[in-house]
C-alpha cells in the first residue's frame, strides 16, 4: 500500500514538473498569446470605441459651451463698439459748436441733446437734456450749426422746452446783414417766419440774410435766423410784407447750443 501511494506522488510529482516545464516554454507562451490575442484586440477596440464616444459627447459639449461663450462675447463687444462710436459721434458734432463759441465769443453756454419733439407740431418746438440743475433760464437762445434756431420756452430741473423759430409766437430784434437795417423778426409756419413793421423806405433786399443784432442783448451778434426770399410792397399800406426762409430744419436735431443770458 505504501509503495502504491509511493509511486502516485511520483506520478504526480513528474507530471507537475512536465506541465511547469510546459508553461515556461516558449513554445507554450507564443501559443498562449496566439490564443489570447483575438480576445484582447476585442477588449482594445471596446476600449477605443468607448474612449473615442466619451471624447466625442465631451468635446461637443465643449465646444458648444465654448462657442456660446465667444458669441456672448461677440454681442457685448458689438455694443461696446457701438456705444464707443456714439460717443465719437457725438464728440465729432461738438467741435463745430466749440469753433462758433469762439467765433462770436461767447462766454456763458451749454451744449444740450435733444431728446424728444412735439407730438402734435413737432417743427413748433422740442426738447432737450439740460434744465435749471444747468444753470437754463427761460428766455435763452438755442443755437445748432451756427444758425438760431429757438428760444427755451419752459424750464424743469434736468430739461426744458425749447420754441422754435418757425413757431408764430417766436419775435425777436434782428437786422440785415448787407444794409445793417433793424427790423423784428416772427415766426410764420415750418420753415418760414416774416420780417415785420419794415418801412417802405428801409433798404430791405432778396437774399440777405436775417440775423441777430446787439439790440437784442440775449444772443451774440451777427448770429443767422434766416435768408429773404419774398419781398411784397402794397400800395397805400405803411409796411412792406418780407418773407424769410429760416435756417432752421427739424430733420436732424440732435446736439445743440443753449447761450445763456
Amino acid at each position: 500500500m505504501k509503495r502504491i501511494v509511493n509511486k502516485k506522488l511520483l506520478l504526480l510529482a513528474i507530471s507537475l514538473a512536465i506541465i511547469f516545464f510546459i508553461l515556461s516554454s516558449d513554445f507554450f507562451k507564443s501559443k498562449s498569446l496566439d490564443a489570447l490575442y483575438p480576445i484582447q484586440k476585442g477588449i482594445s477596440l471596446v476600449n477605443d470605441v468607448w474612449s473615442y464616444i466619451y471624447h466625442f459627447l465631451y468635446d461637443r459639449n465643449f465646444t458648444y459651451h465654448k462657442l456660446k461663450n465667444l458669441e456672448e462675447e461677440n454681442q457685448k463687444l458689438k455694443a461696446e463698439i457701438l456705444k464707443y462710436k456714439n460717443q465719437i459721434s457725438e464728440i465729432e458734432k461738438t467741435y463745430p459748436i466749440l469753433d462758433f463759441v469762439k467765433k462770436y465769443q461767447i462766454q456763458n453756454y451749454e451744449i444740450a441733446k435733444v431728446i424728444g419733439i412735439s407730438p402734435d407740431n413737432w417743427s413748433d418746438f422740442f426738447f432737450i437734456d439740460k434744465g435749471r440743475e444747468n444753470g437754463i433760464k427761460i428766455g435763452d437762445l438755442v443755437l445748432k450749426d451756427g444758425f438760431l434756431i429757438g428760444v427755451v420756452k419752459n424750464v424743469g430741473d434736468f430739461s426744458s422746452e425749447v420754441l422754435t423759430v418757425s413757431d408764430e409766437n417766436f419775435k425777436i430784434t434782428v437786422r440785415t446783414r448787407k444794409t445793417q437795417e433793424i427790423s423784428f423778426f416772427q415766426g410764420l409756419e415750418k420753415n418760414k417766419g416774416i420780417l415785420k413793421y419794415v418801412r417802405p423806405e428801409q433798404d430791405i433786399r432778396i437774399g440777405d440774410i436775417v440775423e441777430t443784432t446787439v439790440v437784442n442783448s440775449q444772443a451774440a451778434e451777427g448770429v443767422p435766423i434766416g435768408i429773404i426770399r419774398k419781398i411784397s410792397p402794397k400800395e397805400g399800406e405803411f409796411f412792406r410784407e418780407v418773407e424769410v426762409e429760416t435756417f432752421y430744419y427739424p430733420y436732424n436735431l440732435d446736439i445743440v447750443l443753449v447761450v445763456k443770458r
